[in-house]
């Protein structure tokens, strides 16, 4: 089966430890053939990606591992409501076979160093999450969703185990978002830089179920130690009844048999 990981970051992320060549070359060792950069372009954070350099640096990184792998450029896209121009302008004329779009910021609050999440309010803030992010599906044009159930990250930090969820207390809020995606035509990233956990399966049955198609598969590695088959995602997607998963070139979405 082909392996092909759609969230990678690099040198050209802010929090990239690693450089493409050596993503290329872990890439290679564990067997992926297919890899797509998304570094981060969050203008909440005034992290931009410099075009012209990335896309030279990807076309040499295709040169030079065009035997072992295929390479695509994409970009992971913060959701930012007061950038939506900001972010159609830097698109437009811009050329790129995958994005990511990505909640990282609730109103100028940073999820991964301010106190959004906290261990006293974590039920509230899981909804908070939620709401948000449907709020923000439809800012600019991507192509999936990615990592929707970002806050399990956050879980050992704050003394917090996923049994102490009732998952349905937000199934109005998650059947809201998936179906949004699918009347757009957009997709959903199943993330797998933790261990996936019951809400996981919970999204990719409701998925499944109001006809969602499109999904791809990250290990959302920074660094090329954390890069993986990431097989417990495509056992995942098997598990609940997905015979396909997704690459994509130029935007548009190939199906992958698992």
């Amino acid at each position: 089966m082909k392996i092909a990981d759609y969230h990678i970051h690099s040198q050209f992320s802010r929090d990239g430890m690693q450089t493409m060549e050596e993503a290329c070359n872990k890439a290679s060792q564990l067997g992926i053939s297919e890899l797509c950069f998304t570094d981060h372009l969050e203008f909440a954070d005034n992290d931009w990606v410099d075009y012209p350099e990335y896309r030279r640096s990807i076309e040499k990184a295709q040169r030079k591992y065009h035997k072992e792998l295929s390479l695509k450029v994409g970009l992971e896209i913060g959701f930012d409501k007061r950038a939506k121009k900001q972010i159609t302008d830097y698109l437009e004329g811009k050329d790129f076979d995958f994005l990511i779009g990505s909640l990282h910021f609730i109103d100028e609050v940073d999820l991964f160093k301010g106190n959004f999440f906290r261990s006293d309010r974590i039920q509230e803030s899981v909804r908070a999450y939620f709401q948000a992010l449907l709020e923000r599906i439809t800012l600019f044009d991507f192509s999936v969703l990615g990592h929707i159930t970002l806050f399990k990250r956050f879980f050992e930090r704050l003394h917090v185990s996923p049994a102490d969820f009732n998952w349905s207390d937000y199934d109005d809020l998650i059947r809201a978002i998936l179906q949004g995606l699918v009347d757009q035509g957009k997709g959903i990233e199943l993330n797998t830089r933790v261990p996936l956990i019951d809400l996981d399966f919970r999204i990719l049955r409701f998925y499944r179920e109001i006809g969602g198609e499109i999904i791809t598969l990250g290990s959302d590695a920074h660094h090329y130690r954390s890069m993986h088959t990431m097989e417990e995602g495509f056992q995942a997607l098997r598990d609940t009844g997905f015979r396909y998963y997704c690459a994509f070139e130029q935007r548009n979405p190939t199906f992958i048999a698992l």
